[in-house]
């Protein structure tokens, strides 16, 4: 028999549709972020996206095709405080039990024929796919854990020597691990990523994943001719005093807008400030602004560096993770750092300081917008999208 009529022969043969489906964690902003950016590089039939909670509203909003999962664990904390260890104490996957969680993950691969799992902040899934014989590849900005531990009592630390045991697990069930971020020299998680041999040689940097071009954003009418600082923080609780400190700080400072994006409310805004609670994308905002204040969410900084934006940001107090990516950002020469300390200890006077050395240094703008035009030429999200549609499709190929 030729090969010509081998050919034929295997076109007679029904083949499985490749489908992606991503897992991702509510518990900030980036995971559905980077989602959200794949996806656009894919037919809707040829993916599923799993979240809870607001990044499954997210997702919705865009008409994905999308699923409730449950929630593995909250983030906790207080004034400014990320607290590591109630957080892994008050992990919801404890009471509920990881294995049912997976259970659940399984079910869902099976029922809607998954060729691939891509994991985004979620354990379960990786552990899935490994039982169910599915390729799996983790996309995290964050592959080293001990660190967030360091700072505890013994007994956190009992619990977060396991807790590091599961993560290393988690990366080890991993085909391969994607990191969103510039390549070595300029990348910004690189505190965060493992040194380990085994991690290194299956980790993969593929760019910033945001959901845009930056020329395909269309910035917001700013508010006036004055300069304009967007502030974007969320809504956990533990940020109000930074919210409080920027709302006293437009006070101070009438020559410059604001645009502070939280759910936080108070009585007295000032008439150069305004909030908004909720915003589908702060790209436009972002792209409008002078200057943005923010944590140091990884998804966010490949925002801002993206459309090539100076910022002024101030991590979540002990949420190492942050403070790495903050003090990087600060080496790299595109951002200043505050912590929540310096913000209460200065009663505001470093704040404004920090806002008005920011605005007039050329220099911050400039080295942004040289990360500004590397992402451009690396089109993360476009060559994380071709990757997995290659991985998706080999079990299916023969």
């Amino acid at each position: 028999m030729s090969l010509l009529q081998i050919g034929k022969r295997k076109k007679n043969v029904p083949q499985l549709r490749d489908k992606v489906y991503f897992s991702v964690s509510s518990e900030g902003y980036g995971h559905s972020s980077r989602a959200l950016a794949i996806a656009r590089h894919f037919k809707p039939s040829d993916i599923l996206i799993a979240s809870y909670s607001y990044a499954l509203e997210r997702v919705r909003s865009y008409d994905y095709p999308s699923v409730e999962v449950a929630q593995e664990v909250k983030f906790v904390g207080s004034e400014g405080h990320f607290d590591v260890g109630k957080t892994i104490l008050n992990n919801p996957a404890r009471a509920l039990g990881l294995n049912q969680i997976v259970q659940e993950e399984m079910d869902i691969i099976k029922r809607h024929g998954v060729t691939l799992v891509v994991a985004d902040g979620r354990i379960a899934p990786v552990l899935a796919a490994e039982r169910l014989d599915i390729p799996c590849i983790v996309l995290t900005n964050q592959s080293a854990f001990y660190p967030f531990f360091e700072r505890d009592s013994a007994l956190v630390k009992l619990f977060g020597r396991s807790f590091e045991w599961v993560m290393k697990l988690w990366l080890s069930s991993a085909e391969e691990i994607l990191i969103p971020d510039f390549s070595p020299p300029y990348t910004i998680c690189l505190p965060n990523l493992s040194d380990n041999y085994q991690v290194k040689k299956r980790t993969r940097f593929v760019g910033p994943l945001v959901a845009w071009q930056a020329d395909e954003v269309q910035a917001i009418t700013k508010p006036s001719h004055k300069p304009l600082i967007v502030a974007s923080l969320g809504g956990h609780e533990y940020r109000r005093p930074l919210f409080d400190a920027i709302i006293e700080a437009a006070r101070r400072m009438s020559h410059l807008d604001f645009i502070i994006i939280s759910s936080f409310t108070t009585a007295n805004v000032p008439e150069n400030a305004q909030i908004h609670p909720f915003v589908k994308e702060a790209a436009p905002y972002f792209k409008a602004a002078d200057l943005v204040i923010t944590q140091a969410g990884h998804s966010t900084a490949m925002e801002l560096l993206t459309l090539g934006k100076p910022s002024l940001i101030i991590p979540d107090s002990q949420q190492i993770e942050q403070e790495n990516n903050a003090s990087r950002m600060s080496e790299l020469g595109v951002s200043l750092t505050m912590s929540y300390q310096e913000l209460c200890d200065s009663s505001q006077r470093g704040l404004c300081a920090n806002i008005e050395q920011l605005l007039g240094d050329p220099e911050f703008e400039s080295r942004t917008r040289e990360f500004a035009t590397m992402a451009a030429e690396i089109h993360g999200a476009l060559r994380a999208a071709n990757h997995l549609k290659e991985f998706a499709h080999r079990l299916s190929a023969y």
